[in-house]
């Protein structure tokens, strides 16, 4: 927001105006009939919550309890439901153990999400036909996916008059939809090799209320947004925009705000790059704050892309900070990870800390990952 100084002084001339807000749209009864015949008929539904459904957390609670479905939630939506809740799949609705579910389910019901491109591998998958959308801007009603009854309206109260039409899933669905959520974290739990140390340690330091933001980094996109459990949306702080470096800015934005509360912050070297100034923030305000810098000597995730999409690597590996010197310089604890029996001790003393604290994670000597990360994008051409 740009205000011009001449602005900033100009005596207020005009009486202050109260906006006028908009009435929030709700369904029909004709429609919410029609659409409550269809899940009437649900014997293996599942449910999609993306960022519109945080404000319907008990009334999507009972929904699932009433249907028995299985909740896949976007990167957004994580936390509306508990993610230790034994319904809660979570954001895991490109893996193959997800895809099958969603192929075998009967009816879907999503709720406020936009299927962004990185939880729909580039909109590649499949959704049942059976479609029932929720969402309170009606252009988003059948914009990626069709639906069978697009509802335009408010999460809560759309999602109470669904509950009454309500049957519950069929023998086994529930036990399936449990299966699902183990395999897939199990999956990935395996895939991310010595890195799931950290996650593990960093669940287990973490109190149940704690903000982890997360910049834009390979052990975010890899297992930050998905594996480690999510308990409260307002717990989940990230950049919706994909941009790197916005991590640590946020993270300090939070701490303050909740300052009885651990904040983490998890961030690469690169992306950290971007606003090393934000460093001398966390060192003036000193929140209590542990900043994870996950450090692979460059751009990861742009290295990987290069790797193997082309034929050489460009602009990707790069000088990085001495960061016990960095830290040094700022005034700012330092601790490092270079194994993964480092990881609950080093964790567990930083999160404690009534300050801020910056924790080096040496990726080249901590060992790689069993599969490296790629995002799921497509080159042009190719």
């Amino acid at each position: 927001v740009e205000w011009p100084v001449d602005l900033q002084y100009a005596p207020q001339t005009d009486d202050p105006v109260v906006p006028a807000y908009p009435a929030v749209p709700a369904p029909t009864d004709g429609e919410l009939a029609a659409a409550g015949a269809l899940l009437a008929t649900a014997r293996r539904p599942l449910v999609w919550a993306g960022g519109g459904a945080t404000g319907a957390r008990p009334e999507l609670a009972r929904f699932l309890e009433a249907t028995g479905a299985g909740l896949v939630t976007s990167n957004s939506g994580r936390g509306t439901v508990p993610e230790d809740h034994e319904q809660v799949i979570g954001n895991f609705a490109t893996t193959p153990a997800a895809r099958a579910l969603l192929a075998d389910a009967d009816v879907l019901v999503t709720v406020g999400t936009h299927f962004r491109s990185n939880e729909t591998a580039d909109y590649s998958l499949r959704l049942p036909p059976a479609h029932i959308q929720i969402d309170l801007d009606a252009a988003a009603l059948g914009r990626v996916y069709p639906a069978a009854h697009p509802l335009h309206g408010d999460a809560a109260p759309t999602l109470t008059a669904l509950t009454r039409y309500a049957a519950p899933a069929e023998d086994g669905w529930r036990e399936r939809v449990r299966t699902v959520r183990h395999d897939v974290r199990a999956a990935l739990h395996d895939s991310i090799g010595p890195q799931a140390a950290i996650c593990d340690a960093l669940r287990a330091a973490l109190p149940r209320e704690a903000v982890v933001a997360r910049d834009v980094t390979i052990p975010s996109s890899s297992w930050g947004n998905r594996l480690l459990d999510m308990y409260d949306p307002r717990d989940n702080v990230f950049p919706r925009g994909g941009g790197i470096g916005q991590g640590l800015g946020m993270g300090i934005g939070a701490a303050l705000g909740r300052p009885d509360t651990p904040t983490v912050v998890l961030a690469g070297d690169g992306g950290l790059a971007v606003h090393l100034g934000e460093l001398l923030t966390l060192a003036q305000e000193r929140p209590r704050l542990t900043l994870i810098v996950f450090n692979d000597g460059g751009y990861g995730v742009l290295r990987n892309m290069q790797d193997r999409h082309s034929e050489r690597r460009s602009g990707v590996d790069l000088v990085t900070p001495d960061f016990a010197l960095l830290a040094r310089a700022c005034g700012l604890p330092y601790l490092r990870i270079a194994a993964e029996e480092h990881a609950a001790p080093v964790l567990t003393e930083a999160i404690a800390s009534d300050g801020p604290t910056l924790v080096e994670v040496d990726l080249t000597a901590l060992g790689p990952m069993k599969n490296p990360f790629t995002p799921p994008v497509r080159i042009p051409g190719r």
